[in-house]
């Protein structure tokens, strides 16, 4: 297990981590979400090395974060110009101790004998990122650390992606990544880490955020918007073909509804759990 406890990192005057703490269980597969300027990168950069907390400790008692027991997927992965794919795999099996095969490599990118004899750079961008995943477990790590590991990935890809993180977690492979993909989460994910604003804000696993209903969205008519303005339980109201209200108080907002004359039988309610909320809250603040 990795315990990060009161990590802290700042950048001149701007606190990027301020108090941060979670644990990365051994063998199970942590998911990271938060939105941009979260501090999500720059917590994977302290923990793989390339960065230096202000205060704070890390605790990996199974030497997992060392560099031979470790595997990155950096963001955005840059390759040498001059090099093909099959003369990466060359070079990146020359310096790990147990290489997986050049067949095994090719099982986990899917490419044909012609793209492994192409240049690496000359890539498609879901190319490019699977050619990146494969070097990156090449040489067989207990820790896997991958940042928006399917960005530019089709679908097809991305399922595939994730089918080899499944054989991974069976391996016993620790994993810790970052998405902003819901169904990624919910598929992989053993536990779910909130950081926001410099600040671990949740720990939990996928179905415990799933059964911890977040709101309620109230949709009715929008000849009501008028009327019902002012309502003193909803803390939101939107209004497109059908007036939606956003309560965390479904019965109270109910009666105030009925107050007003409002017909039962005339609404729809529909439920978000918190993990849904987090990655609504996702794609409105452009978390990644």
């Amino acid at each position: 297990m990795i315990e990060v406890k009161h990590l802290k990192k700042a950048f001149q005057k701007k606190q990027v981590l301020k108090d941060v703490n979670f644990n990365i269980p051994s063998g199970e597969c942590t998911a990271l979400i938060g939105k941009n300027g979260a501090g999500k990168s720059t917590l994977i950069d302290i923990l793989i090395g390339d960065l230096e907390q202000n205060t704070g400790m890390i605790q990996d008692t199974q030497q997992l974060l060392s560099k031979s027991h470790l595997g990155i997927l950096f963001q955005k992965a840059q390759f040498p110009k001059v090099m093909k794919v099959k003369e990466l795999y060359q070079l990146y099996a020359k310096i790990v101790k147990h290489p997986i095969s050049l067949e095994a490599f090719q099982d986990i990118t899917r490419f044909t004998k012609h793209q492994l004899n192409q240049f690496a750079d000359q890539l498609s961008g879901g190319q490019q990122r699977i050619l990146g995943f494969a070097l990156a477990i090449l040489g067989r790590p207990k820790l896997l650390i991958m940042d928006e590991p399917t960005s530019a990935m089709d679908v097809e890809m991305r399922s595939h992606f994730w089918n080899v993180i499944e054989r991974l977690k069976q391996q016993g492979t620790t994993i810790f990544y970052t998405s902003h993909y819901i169904e990624e989460v919910e598929r992989m994910a053993d536990r779910i880490i909130v950081l926001d604003n410099g600040i671990v804000t949740t720990e939990a696993t996928p179905q415990d955020l799933k059964q911890k209903q977040s709101y309620s969205v109230i949709s009715l008519s929008k000849n009501w918007a008028n009327e019902l303005e002012q309502l003193q339980t909803v803390e939101k109201i939107q209004q497109d073909k059908l007036l939606r209200l956003t309560t965390t108080r479904v019965e109270a907002t109910l009666k105030e509804l009925v107050t007003h004359g409002v017909n039962l039988n005339d609404i729809e309610i529909t439920k978000s759990s918190l993990l849904e909320t987090l990655f609504q809250n996702d794609e409105k603040e452009e978390y990644a």
